[in-house]
């Protein structure tokens, strides 16, 4: 029975090493496993391709000159949420350690070869793939939470001013909602900032007869 084609993207992976046949032969031998593969011969070239092309991996020599590995890693994690792995032809304590503080999902030490990279490729992937993961559903869930936040200030808005129970003020909230055709929560974020802009309207038209009154006094 043939197997169904594998229509899923292939990885796209950066490598950096300003060693050019270092480079040359890992970035063949990533190629010929199946990955799509960017090269950069500097620690400033992997920044600025990772920060254009936003690859799914980037594996990074720790000792380049002018930018280091470390440092390239360190920007490229912040302007591109770029996943990255270090290369290395020293594997002390120290240099491992630096590796582990900046985030790195692994650590190869040359000389290596192309398929010994795969295991640790493939680990980093999958791990960096829970990690977007987590980070999406942190972020949806900062997004709910902020609605929901909204949308209680809303039915106190309401249950003041018209003085409505709060389960009154909120069944008017989302029955109006739906006759707008509108989510509950743009309808609260909508009344919280009307209400702010009244607020400051009377604020300064108090200032205002504060002055007035202040100047007929003098």
């Amino acid at each position: 029975m043939s197997q169904a084609p594998n229509n899923s993207p292939k990885p796209r992976i950066l490598v950096a090493d300003d060693d050019g046949l270092v480079l040359a032969t890992l970035c063949a031998g990533l190629r010929d496993e199946g990955y799509e593969v960017l090269e950069a011969a500097s620690g400033e070239e992997a920044i600025e391709i990772c920060e254009r092309e936003r690859p799914d991996l980037a594996i990074l020599d720790i000792r380049m000159p002018g930018v280091s590995g470390i440092d390239a890693a360190h920007e490229i994690f912040k302007s591109a949420q770029v996943p990255f792995m270090f290369l290395s032809a020293f594997d002390d304590t120290e240099t491992v350690k630096s590796a582990v503080s900046e985030g790195a999902l692994g650590y190869l030490v040359k000389p290596i070869d192309t398929r010994q990279m795969v295991p640790p490729i493939e680990a980093a992937l999958t791990r960096a793939a829970e990690i977007s993961a987590l980070r999406d559903k942190e972020v949806n869930l900062s997004a709910a939470l902020a609605s929901g936040r909204e949308v209680s200030i809303a039915v106190g808005l309401v249950a003041s001013n018209t003085g409505l129970t709060a389960q009154q003020a909120e069944d008017a909230l989302r029955a109006y909602a739906r006759s707008q055709r509108q989510r509950m929560a743009d309808i609260a974020s909508e009344l919280i900032s009307a209400t702010e802009t009244l607020s400051s309207l009377y604020q300064a038209i108090e200032n205002a007869a504060a002055q007035r009154r202040n100047h007929n006094h003098s």
